[in-house]
């Protein structure tokens, strides 16, 4: 009651506020998207940093000596990466509500930034307990769930719905950009400093700009928009019929329940199908540097810079995805089982292939899987959380984006441990050493063939999940009885 009067007071207190013209709003506007998207491409950078790293870590000594596979290892490692990340992103949806956003932001990015820094420092000390770095890379993943829901709440209470969509799908790249990033920093330290000390710099350079854009954040980031200036009787008008609009949003329901919000059509279809293309997605993300440099023997820099490509790609087909359906109508499911029927396709040649041609498979693999990815995440979600059963409870997006959101990263999660099972990557040692003062040759044997296969299966469970949803998309286009 107490909370409802304060909003009261508040909506009437609009009216008599005065702030910046409209041309230092849109500068504010412009502040605004610039710092969230250079944030949230720094925690992709972050995200980029170990799944780059894979190929020199998997040849430190403790590595090759440990009593399971690297492969187990990483999958392991990831597995628990996303699992605390699809848990925290309940959490911090929830914490983000009701704490200062900028506050909450700048925390979370100093937290990622200490987990960075503790795992290059411990790999300086030579620290080589695989548990220790287990319980780190869990912690990464609890703290980099602030990232997502807090970003994504600052851009919404900035930019209306009228102008959202172009502006998110805009916004929606930096993790593209920050995947790009990641990698040419990656490259670079590897071209500057001795492989064996350069996977350390990565993550202690990692770390470095998460806190130096912490910093940015805090000094900064306005979490809220100011209130809108009275110049005239016009102005005042159009703040009473904010007001109006704000009086009836705090009179709506305050939202639906978890299992209601499952109900609603289409929400379970594309929670499965965003578990699938984002298992697909994120074990190409953390998984091709490692390939590259164990199947096909490429160095580090030269493997990160092929695994931009898919980056690259993503980002495009982001763009492709969202012109490509207005273009259809909004026949979006359509779209999607159309593109992943064709991932599924290029997946096949992809293993195996010569150099160049795993560059362009990449590249039109990241176009594939980029566009379903982006509009599951973003408008199909947004559609889907204003659903005409819901009469009209705004509440309900938030909860539907946490089912899709949560979903995907859970089954992205379990996606990396069976990468790890079914690759079963190991050294094999030689003793081809002439004197004790040459090194042994210890290559690198996977079972890439079933990891392919297996994720042309999680593209084909996908496709299936949207099958329905096709269905009622063609019957509608033409016109025909349901």
């Amino acid at each position: 009651m107490a909370e409802s009067v304060a909003k009261q007071a508040g909506m009437e207190g609009n009216l008599q506020r005065h702030v910046a013209p409209t041309s230092s709003l849109n500068l504010m506007k412009l502040r605004t998207f610039v710092i969230t998207f250079t944030t949230y491409a720094t925690f992709h950078v972050a995200r980029k940093s170990f799944s780059s790293i894979k190929g020199e870590l998997s040849r430190e000594l403790w590595m090759v000596s440990s009593l399971t596979s690297q492969s187990n290892m990483y999958g392991l490692m990831d597995m628990v990466f996303l699992g605390f990340y699809a848990v925290g992103l309940y959490v911090s949806g929830m914490l983000g509500d009701r704490l200062d956003l900028r506050k909450f932001l700048a925390g979370g990015m100093v937290g990622v930034a200490l987990v960075l820094v503790a795992f290059g420092v411990a790999g300086l000390a030579n620290i080589h307990f695989f548990w220790f770095y287990l319980v780190l890379w869990g912690i990464n993943g609890a703290v980099q769930s602030v990232g997502w829901p807090a970003n994504v709440a600052i851009m919404s209470r900035w930019f209306g719905q009228g102008e959202r969509g172009l502006v998110l799908g805009l916004w929606s790249s930096c993790s593209s950009f920050g995947n790009i990033c990641g990698g040419a920093l990656v490259s670079i330290l590897y071209g500057l400093a001795d492989p064996t000390l350069a996977w350390k710099l990565v993550m202690l350079a990692s770390g470095s700009f998460m806190l130096m854009q912490s910093a940015i954040v805090y000094a900064f980031l306005v979490p809220v928009p100011p209130k809108p200036h009275l110049h005239d009787d016009t102005d005042v008008q159009e703040a009473s019929s904010k007001a109006a609009i704000d009086e009836d949003d705090m009179c709506a329901p305050a939202g639906i329940s978890f299992s209601r919000a499952w109900m609603i059509p289409g929400v379970a279809s594309y929670a499965v199908a965003y578990a699938c293309v984002k298992s697909v997605s994120y074990s190409l993300f953390f998984w091709v540097p490692y390939y590259l440099t164990a199947a096909r023997h490429m160095d580090n820099a030269k493997a990160n810079l092929f695994s931009i490509l898919y980056d690259v790609g993503a980002l495009v087909g982001s763009v492709v995805g969202g012109y490509v359906t207005d273009r259809m109508g909004g026949r979006r499911s359509l779209y999607i089982v159309s593109s992943l029927c064709l991932a599924g396709l290029d997946m096949q040649f992809l293993f195996g292939a010569t150099e160049h041609m795993t560059g362009i498979l990449l590249f039109l693999t990241g176009i594939l899987m980029g566009g379903p990815e982006m509009l599951i995440t973003t408008t199909i979600s947004a559609d889907l959380g204003t659903h005409a059963s819901l009469a009209k409870n705004a509440q309900a997006l938030a909860t539907v984006t946490g089912i899709i959101d949560g979903t995907g990263s859970i089954g992205a999660a379990l996606a990396q441990y069976v990468v790890g099972r079914i690759a079963n990557c190991h050294s094999v040692c030689e003793d081809t050493a002439l004197t004790d003062l040459t090194p042994r040759v210890c290559p690198t044997t996977c079972a890439w063939d079933s990891v392919f296969f297996m994720l042309q299966g999680c593209v084909v469970v996908g496709m299936l999940s949207l099958s329905g949803l096709v269905v009622q998309e063609t019957r509608a286009a033409w016109h025909l009885p349901g």
